[in-house]
Parts: structure tokens; sequence; C-alpha cells
């Protein structure tokens, strides 16, 4: 059933996709509001919603666009699945806020390429990580992921770095200013990093470190995949895999920053897991093993929404 309608893309596969995230942020959302009913509003409802579905348009742009997959659309039901599968207790909207506008960096320093509009490239994902600095200040070390990509792609130079830094430059000439010009205007606040307990992996329940297991599993396995097939591929596919592996280690950064409990953080790595899944599962000639991958997923899904009924 999955292998048929995954297999291939088709506008059954984007509307199933969808439907799935859909019920699973409603799904969260219904936790939430038991747990704790001034996390559980209606506003966040909504902007988790669209901030679900940028993520997973980011990871369909991402497959389509540097991966050049065949037919295939796993990486759709991977990601909206697996983001079920996840524990979340809590929205934050402003590290989920600031993880997509990392992505949108990201996505633009990878169009980069050597013409005359590549420096435009650099200079957007430049800007876009500037603003997800001011809803998370740690997403500064993420420059250097910026400037790992231009490296990959030969073309990391002095002058690219300060491209790169140049919207800092712009948007904190354009902050002074209106401090100047309006004196209650919010200043520039310095921020503390300071590092959470990575206590969240696991959970008192079993059905929530069993999923977190899985996703873990899931993610180690397309990766050996690809480096096993590294010599069998073009160098552009190469070039997009290095590049791959780095928001990868991104992502777990993100975890890092996140903080105990906070299971949003994982969605960036879930995004990473899902590109890389389409190639994976599409690699299989048993199909049977899909069909028995998803089946379990869809069975640890059951179960949470069983334990969340019960208790």
């Amino acid at each position: 059933m999955f292998t048929r309608i995954f297999g291939k893309t088709t506008l059954l596969s984007y509307l199933i996709a969808f439907v799935l995230l859909f019920l699973a942020v409603y799904s969260h959302h219904k936790a939430i509001l038991l747990n704790n009913p001034l996390e559980g509003s209606t506003f966040k409802l909504v902007i988790s919603t669209v901030l679900s579905v940028i993520s997973l348009l980011f990871v369909e742009w991402t497959v389509r666009q540097q991966f050049l997959f065949r037919e295939g659309s796993y990486h759709l039901l991977l990601f909206s699945v697996f983001f079920w599968i996840l524990p979340i207790n809590r929205w934050d909207i402003w590290l989920w806020i600031a993880s997509l506008l990392f992505w949108l960096s990201f996505i633009n320093i990878i169009k980069f390429d050597n013409n005359k509009l590549g420096n435009n490239f650099v200079f957007n994902s430049g800007f876009w990580l500037v603003f997800s600095i001011f809803f998370k200040v740690d997403f500064f070390y993420f420059y250097l992921t910026i400037w790992g990509v231009l490296y990959l792609k030969g073309h990391l130079s002095f002058k690219k770095i300060l491209i790169t830094l140049l919207p800092v430059f712009c948007v904190s000439v354009i902050w002074l200013t209106l401090l100047t010009l309006i004196p209650n205007f919010p200043s520039f606040k310095t921020a503390n990093l300071i590092l959470n307990k990575f206590s969240f992996l696991w959970s008192e329940r079993y059905s929530d470190s069993l999923g977190l297991f899985l996703v873990i599993i899931t993610m180690i396995l397309v990766v050996l995949k690809y480096f096993k097939i590294l010599t069998y591929i073009g160098n552009k596919q190469k070039n997009s895999f290095y590049n791959i592996i780095l928001i990868l280690f991104s992502s777990i950064i993100i975890i890092l920053l996140g903080g105990s409990g906070n299971v949003i953080s994982w969605v960036s790595f879930l995004m990473v897991t899902s590109i890389l899944s389409t190639q994976f599962f599409e690699s299989f000639n048993r199909k049977w093993l899909i069909e028995l991958f998803f089946l379990a997923c869809f069975l640890i899904v059951f179960q949470k929404e069983m334990t969340n009924l019960l208790f």
C-alpha cells in the first residue's frame, strides 16, 4: 500500500502526507492542551500548523531541486509520520521559526553558483541567518555551516565571507538609526549561551522512547546508505550529500541548543532524515520491507494515541 502510493509522486501522495501532518499537529496540540492549557491556545495551533507545512515544503524543495530523485515521495510520508511520533509537550514557536529561517538561509546558499547571481544567493543566505539569530541568538554558530557549503563548492573566500556578514552590518545600521530616532525603540541585548541537559532523548513512557529510537536508527541507516553509494553517484549529487551532512550536524546542534524537553528542536533533524529517505527507500528491491517499516511507524503512532487516551 505505502509503496504503491508513495513510490511515485501523485496528487494523492501529497494529499495523504498533508492530512497526516495536520492530524499529527492536532494530536500534539490536544496532548499539550490536556497537560498545560496555557500552552495549547488556538493561535499556537494555527501557527504550528503553518510552520509544519513550511517545514514539509522545505523538505520537498530540497529533494526535488538538489537530489533529482526519480519519482518517489517517501520523504513526504516519513516526515509526517515521524513528526507524529515525536513526544511534543509544548510549542516553542520562536525556536521553530529560527530553525526554519536557518533552513531558508541554507536553501539560498546551496543554490549558489559561480555566476552573476551567485553573490545574491550568498547575501540572501546571510540575511535570513541574521533574522534567525533574532529568534535564537545561539544560531550565530551557523555561519560555519554557510561557509562550509561555500568551501564544498570551492568558492570560499574572504570576499564571500564578507558578503555573508554584510547583512549584519546593514541590519545594525538600520537598528541604530531607529534607536536614535525613536527613544523607546528596543536596543540590542546580550545573551548568554546556556547548554541545557541532553536528557529528553528517553522518556519514562515506552512509546516515546521507542519512537525517538526509530528516528535515530533511520537517520543512521540512510546516511550509511549514501556513504556506500558515493562512488557510484555524480559529483553534483556528492556535493549535495555533503551539504546535507553539514546541515545534519547543524540540526544536532539545534537539538542541543533547544534544551531539555524541547522536542521541537528535532524538527530540523527530521527534515534531513526525510530528505535522504526517498533515495534510501527507492533502493529497496524487497518492497515488503518498506511496508513493514511504515506499518511499524503507524503502530507506534497508534500506541502513542492509545496511551494519551488512557493516561
